[in-house]
């Protein structure tokens, strides 16, 4: 084996990365001379936790990017928008024939970054005012790099610290050091030295303390070796957070009570929420790299312009109009907009020509945090709530 065990981008493309089946449909459809125009909507009818009220979804420029060229209409939501279980977030039209093995790569898209953006919505959330560093592409493939990182900054993160990845989305990646330095150098007071030395001084100078032994006994090599230096600690382990307060305290009692705490370590949206009050800042790595996707299925409503589903499904190509706090109504595509709501699915992709500008990221970045802050505190609720099952109304 000579290269890295990756699809290229032009096999995505052609759609080489697909289920075999849909090669096999391909087949009979040929066989019998058939290619009916159709209506396929993405949806899903459940959340991966039963506490998440909402989902996010990403993914939306990828798949336009895939389809591009082909002959067919594509409808999408915006890229980030906040969406509720059964309401279509896309919705393709053309002959079948023409886009049907691509469903695989377009379900893979969404799936896996909506929820990587899902779980980092939560997680920014949960942390109200601090702030959240992505940590976590350690725990994915490394071709994933720049899409976690991606996901995980739009839905709210602060910053990430994979450099690849922040340098798909032009940012500078974040982090100070690691345990494997101190290890190394033997002692924590000459890695920390060594760091102030070398690392660029515009590196904010942030001590992990907990290599050896107490953590609070590390925060005190770092303030000796630092001083006035020091901007910051960080504990990586939540098995630790009970030190947290002792740490601030002996801060405090040498005159030094502005120095920040940072927690990382197999953190979620639920330990952010119990530590949140503790700690000046989080890094969240493999809940949220490797967050459950959002499943997604691409189902087809309509055959010929006749509404038909799968069993258990809504016939009919649908339109999601949106009122004021989020309250949603699913209708028939072509039903009259209802009284101060907004139509969700808008015009991507016109006869194979990509139609919607591509956003900066920290504009889709901003649409997603004020979504967040103007969401019904009963979609907040980070364990115990119930998500919202929107209106339908043909």
């Amino acid at each position: 084996m000579k290269e890295f065990l990756v699809a290229k981008p032009e096999e995505i493309k052609n759609g080489l990365n697909t289920d075999a089946y849909f090669l096999r449909t391909e087949e009979i459809l040929d066989g019998l001379g058939k290619n009916p125009e159709v209506v396929m909507e993405l949806f899903t009818k459940s959340f991966p936790d039963e506490n998440y009220q909402f989902g996010i979804v990403l993914g939306i420029y990828e798949v336009a990017k895939l389809l591009e060229g082909l002959p067919i209409d594509v409808y999408a939501m915006d890229e980030g928008e906040v969406f509720f279980p059964y309401e279509p977030v896309l919705q393709i039209r053309g002959k079948y024939r023409i886009f049907a093995r691509y469903e695989t790569s377009i379900l893979g898209f969404i799936s896996f970054m909506s929820g990587i953006a899902t779980k980092s919505a939560r997680v920014r959330i949960a942390a109200k005012d601090k702030r959240v560093y992505s940590f976590g592409t350690r725990r994915q493939h490394p071709f994933l790099s720049p899409v976690v990182e991606y996901s995980t900054y739009v839905a709210g993160f602060d910053g990430v610290s994979n450099v690849l990845g922040a340098k798909y989305i032009f940012k500078t990646p974040v982090g100070t050091m690691p345990h494997a330095l101190i290890l190394i150098i033997g002692d924590e007071k000459e890695a920390f030295l060594a760091f102030d030395q070398y690392v660029d001084p515009k590196i904010p100078r942030i001590a992990l303390i907990d290599t050896y032994g107490s953590p609070t006994t590390g925060a005190l090599n770092a303030l000796e070796a630092l001083k006035e230096k020091l901007a910051g600690v960080r504990v990586d382990s939540k098995d630790y957070a009970y030190l947290i307060k002792d740490i601030r305290w002996e801060f405090a009692r040498r005159g030094f009570s502005n120095i920040q705490v940072f927690l990382s370590g197999g953190l979620d949206e639920y330990e952010i929420e119990r530590f949140r009050d503790l700690v000046d800042a989080f890094g969240v790595g493999t809940r949220v790299a490797n967050a459950p996707v959002i499943d997604f299925a691409l189902k087809i409503v309509e055959v010929d312009g006749k509404p038909i589903a799968k069993s258990g499904n809504m016939p009919g190509a649908k339109q999601v109009q949106r009122g004021e706090d989020f309250k949603d109504t699913v209708r028939l595509f072509n039903s009259e907009l209802l009284p101060e709501k907004r139509p969700l699915l808008k015009p991507l992709v016109k006869e194979g020509q990509i139609v919607r500008d591509f956003e900066e990221i920290d504009i889709i970045r901003k649409r997603i945090l004020n979504n967040l802050n103007n969401l019904p505190e009963n979609l907040k609720i980070i364990k115990g709530g119930k998500a919202y099952i929107p209106e339908f109304l043909p």
